[in-house]
């Protein structure tokens, strides 16, 4: 073999070793694009632990790929996860709806319009609109939501049409406007071929809810025993439950009291059989009381409303039972009892009434909060593109004018370019800096948010034990309720000395404080890891005593065992090491 022949051969060898790791890179990249494909398909929509870090797996992975489509699912999914598990957080929700909705902002509308529609941004926003409406009582914010839907609906599109306008009638039904509700839902079922079960169900129960509200049972029993068959074909057990009980009240609504009962009971008994029916029961256990009512059995209506008052999940729902165990006791002449339960309802309403304006109130902030950030962080961009279109115009500025002029001109130039270039750099580090304390400074706010509700909890329980303690030294004479409120007292202090809500929202702020203890220091316990975080958040020794329950002598013992146990310098607080921490 003569030399020329022997360099032939090994560069084709070199350049096919090269194409075949080319080739694997590549082919091993499309499959970790699989798996996040496929895992997003597998958990979307669903709120458990699993899917919870499955969202984050997926983020992580597609962060490192540069995967924009994983990216904005992650980000999507995560906004649902928030919005609908039963710790559902509003600024967590906006939080991943505004990454989201940044992301998506990137895509070039042409270029991506694949990418644009894999991501399924109309139900995105439908989503969003139901957490916003349904999940944290704001309608209006939702129906914002909802109308950025209609314009992305392709033509033709008959079942993402028909969901948007479910959507929008749910607004209606929550704002009490059941004619409205009907006016949009009632010419949808002229066309239903095309659709499938589950959107022609939820078509047919969102007309009939409101056929019950307007007290029209003629209208909504039909269109029950229509879900009832369709449920039935597709041996949906939920559902077929459910209209079966909606079935009962459309027999009462008719006049025929005890088919209405049997009815009930009937589906009573499936409840107490399958004991993961709870929303069930309380509505069937609501109507039994209702039916029996109006039979003229007020026993067995008090009972079973009752029991649906300690069924309910929804301060609405428990409203509505508070007033008509109340009108029942009336009825039977048990004023005390009824005044007793008028009263607990006023408390209720008040606490709702709260409730709505904070969630308002919370929703406004952190929009606001939002808008802040990203008008800043534009107008930083903004600054940046200024700085560097003037660096470039005085740079090719000044390298003209040393083309013509003599090489002392251009020396000069050149110095003075340099000079203009060095201020750039100093603005631009100024608008970092800036930024730096700007993210600096929330952080501070929220810590002092932290510290003041972990103090303000440390005051009530120190209240708390002081009425707890005046009253234990009440010994005669034996008063029954007495012993009552010390042990409504005692359950109080014990409830509000948990500290899971406190931990939370720390983790909330500092999602790897606690990993990261445990990683350095394995054999950390749960209580230790507690002194940790209410030291973090600058609490005295007093008031962490208060919400431990214990004194303040064992809280400095702890503290010194602790700062042992971490190895820190005595010259150096725990609070120190922990803020140290937190930045590294």
């Amino acid at each position: 073999m003569s030399l020329t022949q022997l360099r032939k051969l090994i560069t084709t060898l070199i350049v096919l070793l090269f194409c075949n790791q080319y080739y694997a890179q590549n082919n091993e990249i499309l499959i970790d694009l699989r798996k996040v494909d496929s895992l997003n398909n597998v958990y979307y929509g669903k709120h458990s632990k699993d899917a919870y870090s499955a969202h984050h797996k997926n983020l992580r992975e597609s962060l490192k790929m540069q995967y924009d489509k994983g990216i904005a699912y992650a980000y999507k999914s995560l906004m649902w996860y928030h919005g609908a598990n039963e710790n559902s957080n509003l600024d967590s929700v906006l939080y991943y709806a505004n990454l989201f909705e940044s992301k998506v902002a990137t895509f070039n509308v042409k270029d991506d319009s694949l990418l644009i529609k894999s991501i399924e941004l109309p139900q995105y926003y439908l989503n969003k609109g139901q957490l916003l409406s349904n999940a944290f009582g704001l309608p209006e914010q939702g129906l914002e939501s909802y109308f950025k839907v209609y314009p992305l609906i392709p033509e033709g599109n008959i079942k993402l049409s028909m969901a948007y306008n479910i959507a929008i009638s749910e607004i209606y039904y929550h704002k009490f406007q059941y004619d409205k509700a009907l006016e949009v839902l009632t010419p949808l079922l002229k066309d239903t071929t095309d659709i499938g079960s589950f959107t022609k169900k939820r078509l047919l129960k969102n007309i009939s809810a409101n056929y019950v509200q307007k007290e029209m049972p003629e209208k909504s029993h039909p269109l029950h025993k229509e879900i009832l068959d369709l449920a039935l074909k597709d041996n949906d057990i939920y559902e077929i439950w459910w209209t079966k009980n909606a079935m009962a009240n459309d027999y009462f609504r008719l006049g025929d009291y005890q088919k209405a009962i049997d009815s009930a009971l009937v589906v009573r008994k499936y409840c107490l059989d399958n004991n993961n029916w709870h929303q069930l029961l309380f509505n069937n256990t609501a109507y039994l009381s209702t039916f029996y009512h109006a039979a003229g059995d007020l026993n067995k209506a008090i009972a079973y409303r009752e029991e649906a008052i300690k069924l309910s999940s929804g301060p609405e729902s428990k409203k509505d039972s508070y007033d008509r165990l109340a009108e029942y006791y009336t009825e039977k002449k048990q004023y005390l009892n009824a005044v007793e339960i008028y009263q607990k309802k006023d408390a209720l309403v008040d606490s709702l009434r709260f409730n709505e304006k904070k969630a308002l109130s919370n929703y406004i902030d952190s929009k606001i909060k939002l808008l802040k950030e990203r008008q800043k962080s534009q107008q930083i961009l903004f600054d940046l593109e200024l700085l560097e279109i003037k660096n470039k115009k005085q740079e090719l500025y000044y390298l003209s004018i040393s083309a013509i002029l003599a090489s002392i001109i251009l020396l000069l130039g050149s110095m003075l370019l340099f000079r203009k270039y060095k201020k750039g750099e100093k603005v631009i580090e100024i608008l970092k800096s800036n930024e730096k304390k700007l993210l600096e400074e929330q952080i501070v706010l929220r810590e002092n948010e932290l510290e003041a509700s972990a103090i303000a909890l440390s005051q009530r329980l120190e209240t708390l034990t002081v009425i707890k303690n005046e009253l234990d030294e009440i010994k005669k004479p034996q008063i029954p309720k007495l012993d009552e409120v010390k042990l409504k007292i005692n359950n109080l202090i014990r409830s509000a000395s948990d500290m899971s809500i406190i931990t939370k929202r720390i983790e909330s702020e500092y999602p790897t404080m606690a990993a990261k203890l445990l990683e350095k220091y394995p054999n950390l316990s749960d209580t230790q890891i507690r002194y940790c975080l209410l030291t973090k958040l600058n609490l005295s020794i007093k008031e962490t005593a208060t919400i431990l329950n214990v004194t303040p002598d064992t809280v400095k013992v702890a503290r010194s065992r602790l700062k042992k146990k971490l190895g820190i310098p005595t010259e150096i607080s725990i609070k120190q090491f922990l803020d140290q921490l937190s930045l590294d």
